[in-house]
């Protein structure tokens, strides 16, 4: 297999048709057609399903997408490596967060990104925790935000911050608890609003854990979404109550529109931190956008910006220490 024909497979697939593809390549359309034959010639598997309304993926190009994505950003990156000083912080960077993390940090990062390397081009990804874990595997993503969830052999994890959850319902339910803190058992008594667990939800993974250790069943299901702010929706309209962080909710809490109960176990925090692949090699401008997360995120644990989060001492500096990989 060929560099360009991972490229002119990522081209197709993102463009939807070959005759889009082909003229964003700059290629003849029959070229283009002969280039993908020859490569599912050599895979022995048929990637693309062609119609008059363009091309989809099979499972096996679906497969294939996700490594040719990978393959085609590292060698960009090696070849934008090469081309600048040794010192200069430049080039571009793909940074990914969780749902439940975006909203506090994707803005201010932004803004200091901007400020601080303006030579750096900053991607940001919105995930579902396990679709970025896999991303950072493949190579797609440089460096991401999210628990320690990964294999040590895999992924670097350096511990940014520990963030409270909290039992949330809403204020017009006819089964709202009164104001005050509230028990492990309190919060599971009524079937909750959950992301669903083929999704790495680590806040799911942390009640089920300590209802099983207190010999509790696992939490009731009211219904499963797969989006925080679907979620959110779905329990300020009466669907259910619901289990997260403290931070993700600042804004509906002081509108009124959901209630929080801190609740009693000390187990009920999750810590978030920089996770990146020890397989791959750090650029200055990948570390420094790695220090640069550390940095915001400090900022807003300390100014109250992110209720409910603590920032852990020393992380920063630990995230700028990091060495790039010979």
């Amino acid at each position: 297999m060929e560099l360009r024909q991972f490229r002119y497979f990522v081209a197709i697939v993102d463009c939807g048709s070959l005759s889009r593809a082909a003229q964003q390549l700059f290629i003849a359309q029959s070229a283009l057609s002969k280039q993908m034959a020859e490569l599912e010639g050599e895979l022995g598997a048929s990637l693309l399903l062609r119609s008059r309304n363009g091309v989809a993926m099979t499972e096996a190009g679906k497969v294939f997408y996700e490594y040719a994505q990978g393959i085609t950003k590292q060698v960009s990156d090696a070849r934008a490596a090469v081309h600048v000083a040794a010192d200069s912080v430049a080039g571009s960077v793909v940074a990914a967060l969780p749902q439940s993390v975006s909203p506090m940090i994707a803005l201010p990062l932004m803004r200091a990104a901007a400020r601080r390397y303006p030579d750096v081009v900053l991607h940001l990804n919105e995930e579902l925790t396990g679709n970025m874990a896999d991303q950072l595997l493949r190579g797609r993503v440089d460096v991401a935000m999210f628990s320690p969830t990964m294999p040590a052999e895999d992924i670097a994890f350096t511990p940014l911050v520990e963030e409270d959850f909290v039992f949330l319902e809403s204020p017009q339910s006819p089964h709202a608890l009164p104001p005050g803190d509230v028990s492990i058992e309190q919060a599971t008594a009524r079937p909750l609003v959950w992301p669903a667990n083929a999704h790495g939800h680590c806040t799911r993974w942390l009640v089920d854990g300590l209802l099983e250790a207190a010999g509790h069943p696992p939490a009731r299901v009211a219904a499963e979404i797969n989006s925080v702010y679907t979620l959110k929706a779905a329990v300020e309209a009466g669907l259910g109550p619901t289990i997260m962080p403290l931070g993700l909710v600042q804004r509906e809490m002081k509108e009124g529109r959901l209630a929080a109960h801190r609740i009693t176990s000390p187990a009920m925090f999750r810590t978030l931190g920089l996770c990146v692949s020890v397989h791959l090699p750090t650029t200055n401008a990948k570390r420094a956008v790695c220090a640069l997360i550390g940095e915001v995120v400090r900022t807003l644990c300390e100014s109250g910006e992110w209720q409910g989060a603590r920032f852990v001492a020393g992380a920063a500096a630990a995230a700028a220490a990091k060495k790039p990989k010979p």
